[in-house]
């Protein structure tokens, strides 16, 4: 076929084949980077750091933005390569398998990237090659239980959840007494939340389901006895620790010490609250310091400004942030630590005068804090006295051991006039700060608290008393107190008074605070160790000024903490004999002085509690009587006496053979009867008996009647319940009550039906 010139046609070149592209060497990215991540490891180990700077630099927001893998994109790090050593962010946060992860060390940091980008490579170079095997969850020795005790493998999450009914009073319970205090959630977004809870708990994600537990705990927490028992049908320490189980369980499942994020951290803050009385002051520190370090990784001791991230997300860490601050400085006091200052620097704000609907998850718009009352008013109040607190101990380290050595009327030197004007000084600075503490509270006061907004803001105007109250009297020295030279004998003698000043100023604030329901926030400022300080004065101080106000400190503080009745715990019946001995003292003093003291009520409850023992010597043959007659009084066991009504007398196993026997004697009565009934000339032929039985009363004939179809139908209907039985179903205790109600219910009706409807 003729072509080109023959053909008068225009030769055209035909477009080459695209050139191949050289493959790599198998693994080449994997090695390229393994490489990299060896010369950084060994620069780290050198100590030649690249771009590592000692002082802390400020970082533009966008440096330290996560990315969806929580790696830089590939574009980015091949541009960043060639300037490294000093463009790169020293402050990042990195996004791990639905984790958070702070990071501030270079090397670590573009390791961590390093591998991130193998992980990659493996999972999507090459899919069908290899098969990715093992099991993303948690390794099984991921020691979660190291802060969470107890067995969780088998727990069974849904027992421990509460009825819809019960779910949405308590979560309102939260959102009235809880929430306004501590507001470390944004309640729009958790609400959606606790709604699915209260249905469907277990298709819950195990951080969700730990917030949620740990919301229920901080509820009930907030209930008096008599709310608990009323709402959910449990005693309130009862309640308390079957949510904190499931709280447990979903953070132990979850791995909290490998997995964190904003809301298994505000699980744990709720859950530590939950724990205020179920650990001493030593362990409360310690896991709080545990939370702490979870936050710190998770960076949320920078400002989310300085690391570039959504109001919404800056917020909320300032929030989450301070309220762990309050706690570390509360349980740092009651563990002993006068100063709670950082091994590492932080930068995070206060929380701004914001509420939840103003800010919106992803939102990019910022918002402006507002100029009068809102949501966080009592949260601005408490960050107050933290800023105290630390501006106290940044300005002069010696300044709280000087004022407590001040209480205790201890002198620095033996030169009285140096020492009195050491003690002068350090109540100057310390009324300095307190000027300045109360200046600020009062300027809150008069802008941000309206107390016809709400009970929070009623709660918050009572703050300002509640920390300072008569706090400025704490530094008046020794020698101008009224008490010196008459009950005020020594030095040391002041700590009475110091103790009485603090839990007087405490207790003051109690009633206020119950009628706005937030009595358990104050309450969980009660220092038991203190509190048996002031029982042992007592015992050596029975009657004086500062007696007379102690014990009434003492009627007070039993009227409010009604757990220090329960004789069960050590602690409390330890405290109790100690009260006793210190009244037992007051009142010989009062008798040798001729006057009378009435006893109070606690006193006589204590002794109801704690009986006192009384011994008498017998001889052998007494005692021999007495343990004869011990025997024949112990009831046999099992004694019925032990078990409830519905165990003993209504139980259905019980009842099964009493049917049955009622039923098998009746025939074989009848049926003995009609085999010798020609022998004995009786008639018992059917016409006889339906004549002789329709000649019965009414009444007769259903007494009759339902005596036979009574035991009948019982005995049907729990043969067909013990059928189910069979099948390894209903043995929960609830459905056993349960099936009891309805099967008595059943049983009758079907009686009476048999003997009156036919």
């Amino acid at each position: 076929m003729p072509s080109g010139p023959q053909a008068n046609v225009t030769c055209v070149p035909s477009t080459p084949a695209p050139a191949r592209k050289r493959r790599r060497r198998p693994n080449q990215d994997l090695q390229d980077r393994l490489s990299r991540c060896e010369e950084l490891l060994k620069q780290y180990a050198d100590c030649s750091v690249p771009g590592q700077q000692p002082e802390r630099q400020a970082v533009t927001p966008t440096s330290a933005e996560p990315t969806k893998s929580g790696i830089m994109s590939e574009p980015t790090r091949m541009a960043n390569e060639k300037d490294k050593t000093y463009s790169h962010p020293r402050l990042r946060i990195v996004e791990d398998d639905g984790s958070v992860r702070f990071m501030d060390c270079y090397v670590l940091t573009t390791v961590y990237e390093e591998l991130q980008a193998m992980r990659d490579i493996v999972e999507t170079e090459d899919p069908g090659e290899y098969s990715i095997g093992g099991s993303e969850g948690p390794t099984p020795d991921n020691n979660s239980d190291l802060l969470f005790p107890g067995e969780v493998s088998t727990t069974n999450i849904e027992h421990l959840t509460p009825d819809p009914i019960h779910a949405f009073k308590l979560w309102q319970i939260f959102l009235d007494r809880v929430n306004p205090l501590l507001k470390v959630i944004h309640v729009p977004t958790v609400q959606p939340v606790v709604t699915e809870a209260a249905t469907n708990m277990v298709h819950l994600p195990h951080h969700q389901q730990a917030l949620v537990f740990s919301i229920y705990a901080t509820a009930c927490l907030s209930l008096a006895e008599a709310e608990s028992v009323q709402l959910l049908g449990m005693p309130r320490e009862s309640a308390i620790q079957k949510f904190l189980h499931g709280a447990k369980i979903a953070l132990v499942r979850f791995n909290i010490l490998k997995n964190y994020n904003m809301v298994a951290l505000q699980a744990l803050i709720h859950f530590s609250i939950s724990t205020q009385d179920r650990y001493d002051g030593h362990g409360a520190w310690v896991l709080t310091g545990s939370i702490l370090r979870i936050a710190q990784k998770m960076g949320y001791h920078h400002d989310g400004e300085k690391l570039g991230l959504d109001p919404y997300e800056t917020e909320m860490r300032r929030r989450i942030w301070w309220q762990i601050l309050q706690r570390d400085s509360k349980y740092s006091i009651t563990s002993g630590i006068s100063q709670c200052r950082y091994p590492f620097h932080w930068d995070t704000k206060p929380p701004q005068n914001i509420n939840d609907a103003d800010i919106l998850p992803g939102s990019m718009q910022r918002v402006q804090p507002h100029d009068g009352p809102t949501e966080m008013v009592f949260m601005m109040a408490i960050v107050a006295f933290l800023k105290f607190r630390f501006q106290m101990e940044e300005d002069n380290l010696d300044l709280a051991t000087a004022l407590q050595g001040l209480i205790l009327g201890q002198n620095p030197t033996s030169d009285k006039k140096s020492s009195d004007a050491m003690h002068q000084d350090v109540v100057t600075k310390f009324r300095k700060h307190l000027g300045h503490l109360d200046e600020t509270l009062a300027v809150m006061e008069r802008k941000y608290i309206d107390v016809n907004a709400g009970n929070v803001h009623k709660a918050a105007k009572g703050l300002r008393a509640f920390y300072l109250g008569k706090i400025d009297g704490i530094a008046e020295p020794v020698e101008e107190q009224a008490e010196h030279g008459t009950e005020s004998l020594a030095p040391k003698d002041n700590v009475i008074r110091f103790i009485l000043m603090l839990m007087e100023q405490r207790l003051g604030n109690y009633a206020d605070m119950e009628a706005c329901g937030f009595l358990w926030f104050v309450k969980s400022y009660f220092h038991l160790d203190i509190f048996t300080v002031l029982t042992g004065q007592l015992c050596q101080r029975p009657a004086s000024n500062l007696a007379d106000r102690g014990w009434a400190v003492v009627e007070q503080t039993y009227e409010y903490h009604s757990e220090l009745l329960d004789m069960s715990q050590k602690e409390f019946s330890s405290q109790a004999l100690l009260i006793l001995r210190a009244w037992r003292a007051r009142e010989q003093a009062f008798t040798h002085n001729g006057q009378h003291l009435e006893t109070p009520p606690f006193i006589q409850r204590l002794r109801e509690l704690l009986p006192p023992v009384t011994t008498a010597r017998i001889s052998q043959q007494d005692g021999h009587d007495i343990l004869v007659k011990q025997r024949l009084q112990r009831p046999v066991s099992p004694h019925l006496a032990i078990y409830k009504i519905e165990q003993t007398w209504l139980g259905h196993s019980a009842w099964t053979r009493i049917t049955g026997c009622a039923l098998s004697g009746a025939a074989y009565a009848y049926f003995s009867a009609y085999l010798v009934a020609p022998l004995l000339g009786w008639h018992l032929e059917s016409a006889s008996l339906a004549s002789g039985f329709a000649a019965l009363p009414f009444a007769v004939k259903g007494g009759v009647k339902f005596a036979l179809g009574f035991p009948f139908a019982y005995h049907f209907i729990n043969g067909l319940r013990h059928l189910w039985f069979d099948l390894g179903k209903g043995f929960a205790k609830a459905s056993i009550r349960k099936g009891e109600t309805a099967l008595w219910t059943a049983s009758v009706a079907s009686g009476l039906y048999l003997a009156f409807g036919l």
